[in-house]
């Protein structure tokens, strides 16, 4: 492994067990026991409802790919982005597996930043109302999530200029060979590939309500397994500790997330009142379903055609 894989590890297993050291084991265990086989299973079965809307609304921004190619790559997504550092890793390795059968460059990797980009603007967007109707919730944090809100339908209106989209090829214009060239050359065909998803409102739309559906279950989860947990805060904490979680995770600094998921739910619960080992065994729950969904798609991996796993191209 790389320094960077090993640097990511560290910082995993450190916060993890800083949280860990600090938590009674037994008090921990009583609160595992209070989340019964059917709630868990309940759970597991909206987390790949959840997985499944995931998949529809990458497709609907690119519905030239094959809705049951998209489908596979999503969970295979989901095995590469728990085991390899940085939860952009299963992205990448879904934009590159479906260059296979795109038909003009870039499309694969264009679809899967606007599906990125789309998904995030929702998740801002929920957690800024939520942080507006909570008093307890941190000034910085309410500003970071309104920020994160502009920022995005900002750099997508960018996008969709011609004039920008003319800027960002000529940029990357070269006359030269070797790695460069052809990194300059993908660029081209990304900025190209960029705006022609960016400019059909009526695909981003419906992306764009599939991704606040997609949300809504992952909120649904969080109600379902609180309810199990004793915990009651109400739907706009529920909303505000999933959106800031699922943004502290993307930091690439840690290894699917471990230890800041755990330190994310520990933080924010606390203004809510709510003890450090629910709050652990709430978050252990989800990274369980994460491993869940790596289960899934590590399964599709496996079962995918040999050359396809070797070389897309």
């Amino acid at each position: 492994m790389t320094r960077s894989v090993w640097f990511k590890l560290l910082v995993s297993i450190a916060l993890l067990g800083w949280l860990l050291a600090r938590t009674p084991l037994t008090a921990l265990l009583y609160e595992f026991s209070r989340l019964d086989a059917g709630t868990l299973i309940l759970g597991a079965a909206l987390s790949l409802l959840a997985w499944l809307l995931s998949a529809a609304r990458w497709w609907r921004i690119a519905p030239e790919f094959r809705l049951s190619d998209v489908v596979r790559m999503t969970f295979i997504a989901l095995f590469y982005g728990t085991v390899l550092p940085g939860q952009v890793a299963g992205d990448v390795v879904k934009a590159y597996r479906l260059s296979a059968s795109q038909q003009y460059g870039g499309h694969a990797a264009a679809a899967t930043l606007v599906d990125r980009g789309v998904a995030m603007l929702a998740l801002f967007l929920i957690g800024a109302i939520a942080a507006v109707r909570l008093a307890q919730a941190p000034t910085g944090l309410r500003i970071a999530l309104w920020v994160g809100c502009v920022g995005l339908l900002c750099g997508g209106g960018l996008l969709a200029v011609p004039k920008v989209r003319d800027h960002l090829v000529a940029l990357t214009q070269t006359n030269g060979s070797g790695r460069l060239a052809r990194a300059l050359e993908f660029l081209q065909r990304l900025a190209h590939a960029l705006h022609d998803a960016l400019r059909r409102p009526g695909r981003i739309a419906v992306a764009f309500m599939l991704a606040l559906a997609y949300h809504a279950i992952c909120i649904a989860i969080h109600l379902l397994l609180g309810h199990a947990l004793g915990l009651d805060p109400g739907v706009a904490v529920w909303c505000l500790v999933y959106a800031s979680v699922s943004v502290l995770m993307l930091l690439p600094v840690s290894v699917a997330g471990i230890g800041l998921r755990e330190g994310g739910y520990v933080g924010l619960l606390a203004l809510f009142g709510v003890n450090r080992e629910t709050a652990l065994a709430l978050s252990f729950t989800f990274l369980s379903y994460a491993l869940f969904g790596a289960l899934l798609g590590l399964t599709a991996e496996i079962a995918a055609p040999r050359n396809e796993r070797a070389n897309p191209q």
